[in-house]
């Protein structure tokens, strides 16, 4: 374990994030006659173990031959992933390769990353940027150390140094980084404040279980190299002797009008010289329609000296905008982002620019009064206007793979399905991610880590704390310049003592945060006097399967309120996709090949709870394929009804929904709405239908104990609706119509939901039946058609002692056995091309001809006959049902840049395998 003595000289040196690798000797003022410069070093790296070297850091960082070092094909990359790059050992994500086949051990040894790069000439300072390593690391460039291990540490920590003295301008420059692992802490339960993986993957088998062997607590799961390494971009950046920092522009809107804001500019400057020197620093906003404000501050810096300047509308009357142009989430309006530039001018020559994008809106959180002697539900109002969240939790890759491409998809995928809020809990992402999301008007809640290190504060020494303040300071300047930055957590399953509560406030608030900040997302404390320490979120989980009526009953607490984490630990991927992780001769039955991708706690583990649900209620399982098959169909269910729920419930009582999770760290089974390879399946699709902007919902008989079932109309719109009217068949499996309903002239408010009828049991006399809600407009338009399969014979979750985390019990379950029963359909099924907006579009059209119901019915858009589906891919809707008589079509956009679209294959519930080309 790598400490220092003296841990004063750690907090010291770690409260400021900007270092100096050696003494400035006296240097002229003067602004270089070239243009700043950032340079990412993204190329040439090579890595290496130490235990495999004999030199040390003053020859590695020296003209060094590193031929026989692993090449690294672009950073940043952690140890694993270039290891894995270069094809040291199979792929880890298949099967059980990543203990089997990877040293577990590779925590226990330092690694040597080296590059060497060009610097541009010309310039009177240089700076070497490192934005994230993890844990450790020593630096050195051309033979001299910049900075040793005591003074770089923590992987969420920024670091930036003064290599003037060692860079040489337009030549050959040599740079090698000695990265030393997170490693355990010796005599205590943990490790440094890194990151782990917690329950995301098994540490049953990677990391270690609870130490005492006590199934209720957690242990600490990690890849074979705790995610050691450079994980984000390096830079050079070559300026003048005056650099400009870290900027940011707040907003003041006078709610709740939103006719004008008044902005206002921070930024920080550095003189680099030892020289007092004084110049002028310029910001220039471009608004959207081209025009520009420009304010200009005259500075004079000390020698050496770092100070914030600010740019106030009190002081410049320019800053204050009439009718803005705001940003919303795209749920609500446009995410309209403005570009501000700034410039520090030393004798009118150019020594530093920035650029950054923001947005002019103002996030606010609340609490109602729903538990008054509590502080009540938190929620976000955005502009003024109440912000319903519909998120879901983002990851990684699990060895922090840098794929800017795939990130793009998933960002995607969150907008296609309607996702309005994206969860980070730790695995803080790359700042391409988050100016992505601040482009398509997509919030994040972030903040640490759960049940780890970032928990456990009574093991923190001085070390810790100093790295956990700098910590912050580095994610909360990174966050606050973003749009769509909304919520910072200090704590997720946790409260922060007091003192560390505080200095973590305090930072944020030094920091100029204009967003809503909580300390905890999980639980309800008081003090000693009895006040209730809680923000108002919890944790609902409840981390396993629950059947639609849950959702809507009201019974459980985890079924109202704001929630940061809901949903099931349990997601089986598509068949498709377990063929791709689980080794043939380990695809069936169900074994420990599959329990080494699953989650930790014991049920979760074993897929307990999943085999339970889809073994009760669509009956057994004889193959892999049939199995993922019945559980896409139990995962749509769940997710549709816990968002369609929350829609139902309406504002006041169903604040905030996190489903847990978006996606994968890597092909698990793992909570997820699409799988590890970008595979949308029935979790995806039912969460979609859940997330409609309008539509109708049925209530699957919860809400109106033995008595008839709800059924209402959602507007998750901003826009008010009038004149609709709703359709509501009930149909039995051999396809006839047993109940026909509609009620015309519906009215519902932007945001709201209304009772549109109600629907009596006994309606069907099979064991299985359906329901159709279909809403429509006056011009015959069908705005939404959701369709439902229900048992005689109901699901019941029981007393809400009953509805205990990690299981799945229940009182009864419905019987959906007769599915599997249904009359095959055969489909006509065509498809062609069409151009929307510049991209492929396969329209899919499925026709019934005979009078029997074609159950699920799935369309994948294929490159080749026999191939994989194009992923990512986005549809329109899937896993369809189409009536007797009736048509009905999938419309799937291909990527651009993708393979071309050349066929289609339908698969169903009650249809035979079909592929057809694409015309």
């Amino acid at each position: 374990m790598l400490k220092v003595a003296v841990k004063i000289f750690i907090v010291l040196a770690l409260a400021s994030l900007s270092l100096c690798a050696a003494a400035r000797t006296p240097i002229a003022v003067h602004a270089p006659s070239v243009a700043p410069e950032r340079l990412e070093l993204a190329s040439n790296w090579t890595l290496s173990s130490a235990d495999e070297l004999t030199v040390s850091g003053d020859a590695l960082s020296s003209d060094y031959d590193a031929a026989g070092w692993y090449k690294v094909s672009r950073m940043p990359a952690t140890v694993l992933e270039i290891l894995r790059e270069n094809g040291v050992f199979p792929d880890p994500y298949v099967g059980k390769n990543l203990r089997d086949r990877v040293p577990q051990q590779l925590y226990e040894k330092d690694w040597w990353y080296r590059d060497e790069f060009t610097a541009p000439p010309g310039r009177t300072t240089y700076l070497l940027e490192f934005p994230g390593i993890n844990y450790r690391a020593e630096i050195w460039l051309n033979g001299r150390l910049v900075a040793g291990a005591e003074r770089v540490v923590g992987m969420y920590v920024a670091h930036e140094f003064d290599v003037t003295p060692l860079v040489r301008p337009g030549e050959r420059n040599f740079l090698a980084v000695k990265v030393t692992p997170e490693r355990a802490l010796q005599d205590v339960d943990g490790v440094e404040l890194a990151d782990s993986w917690n329950d995301w993957i098994n540490w049953n088998y990677l990391g270690f279980p609870p130490a005492d062997g006590d199934p209720d607590r957690r242990g600490t799961s990690f890849v074979p190299d705790r995610n050691a390494g450079i994980w984000k971009p390096v830079y050079l950046t070559a300026v003048g002797s005056v650099g400009i920092g870290a900027a940011v522009v707040n907003s003041e809107l006078p709610l709740p009008r939103t006719d004008s804001a008044r902005l206002t500019i921070r930024t920080d400057l550095r003189n680099y010289s030892e020289q007092r020197t004084r110049g002028v620093l310029r910001a220039t906003i471009t608004r959207p329609d081209k025009s520009e404000v420009s304010v200009d501050q005259v500075v004079t810096l000390k020698p050496g000296e770092h100070r914030e300047i600010t740019f106030t509308p009190d002081e410049f009357t320019q800053l204050t905008f009439q009718h803005p142009d705001l940003w919303w989430p795209y749920t609500m309006g446009q995410p309209t982002l403005h570009d501000l530039r700034l410039e520090f001018r030393i004798e009118n020559r150019l020594s530093d620019d920035k650029e950054l994008r923001f947005g002019i809106r103002t996030v606010t959180q609340h609490r109602d009064d729903s538990f008054s002697a509590d502080g009540g539900d938190f929620y976000l109002t955005v502009n003024g206007k109440n912000f319903p969240v519909r998120g879901a939790a983002y990851t990684p890759d699990l060895l922090y793979r840098n794929d800017p491409d795939r990130e793009d998809a998933i960002l995607r995928y969150a907008k296609d399905l309607g996702l309005n809020m994206l969860r980070f809990e730790g695995k803080l992402a790359s700042e391409q991610l988050v100016e992505k999301a601040d482009e398509l008007g997509i919030p994040i809640m972030a903040g640490w880590m759960c049940c780890n290190q970032w928990e456990k504060w009574e093991q923190w020494d001085t070390e810790d704390y100093g790295v956990a303040m700098a910590s912050l300071r580095t994610q909360i300047q990174l966050f606050r310049t973003h749009a769509s930055a909304f919520v910072w957590a200090n704590g997720s399953d946790g409260l922060p003592p007091p003192h560390i509560r505080a200095r973590y406030r305090a930072i944020i608030d030094e920091m100029h945060w204009q967003n809503a900040t909580v300390d905890t997302v999980s639980l309800l404390t008081r003090d000693a006097n009895g006040v209730a320490l809680w923000d108002g979120i919890d944790m609902g989980g409840p981390y396993t399967w629950r059947p639609p009526s849950y959702w809507f009953s009201g019974r459980y607490g985890a079924t109202w309120g704001a929630s940061a984490e809901q949903g099931s630990n349990e997601q089986i991927p598509p068949y498709a996709s377990l063929k791709r992780f689980i080794p043939p001769d380990e695809l069936w039955p169900i074994n420990d090949t599959w329990y080494f991708h699953a989650g930790s706690q014991p049920k979760n583990a074993a897929l307990i709870n999943a085999q339970r649900t889809i073994g009760l209620r669509y009956g057994p399982s004889y193959s892999a394929e049939m199995f993922a098959a019945k559980a896409q169909l139990a995962q749509y269910e769940g997710a549709r009804a816990q968002f369609e729920a929350f829609a139902a419930g309406g504002w006041g009582t169903h604040k905030m929904t996190i489903y847990w999770m978006l996606n994968s760290p890597w092909p698990s089974f793992f909570g997820q709405l699409f799988d590890y390879y970008l595979r949308p399946g029935g979790a995806y699709f039912g969460a979609k239908k859940g997330l409609r902007p309008l539509s109708v919902v049925f209530d699957s008989y919860a809400t109106d104990n033995a008595g008839p079932a709800r059924i209402s109309v959602v507007n998750q719109t901003q826009v008010d609706e009038q004149d609709l009217a709703v359709r509501v068949r009930v149909y039995d499996l051999q396809g006839n119509v047993k109940a026909d309903g509609r009620v015309n002239g519906i009215d519902v408010s932007a945001g709201d939901a209304v009772e549109a009828m109600r629907l009596p049991r006994g309606l069907a006399n099979s064991p299985v039946f359906f329901v159709r809600c279909q809403l429509t407009r006056p011009s015959g338009e069908v705005v939404a058609d959701n369709v439902y399969w229900q048992s005689q014979q109901p699901d019941d979750v029981g007393d809400p002692t009953n509805d205990r985390a990690f299981e799945s019990w229940q009182a009864s379950w419905a019987d959906m056995t007769a599915l599997n029963s249904m009359p095959p359909v055969p489909l006509d099924v065509t498809a062609r091309h069409e151009s929307i907006n510049g991209q492929d579009t396969v329209v899919v059209r499925l026709r019934n001809y005979t009078p029997n119901i074609a159950f699920f019915e799935r369309a994948e858009i294929l490159s080749s006959r026999d191939g994989d589906e194009i992923l990512p891919i986005e549809y329109d809707d899937n896993y369809v049902t189409v009536f007797p008589g009736e048509i009905v079509e999938i419309r799937g956009t291909v990527p651009r840049e993708g393979p071309s679209a050349n066929w289609v294959r339908l698969t169903g519930h009650n249809t035979s395998p079909i592929a057809i080309p694409v015309t």
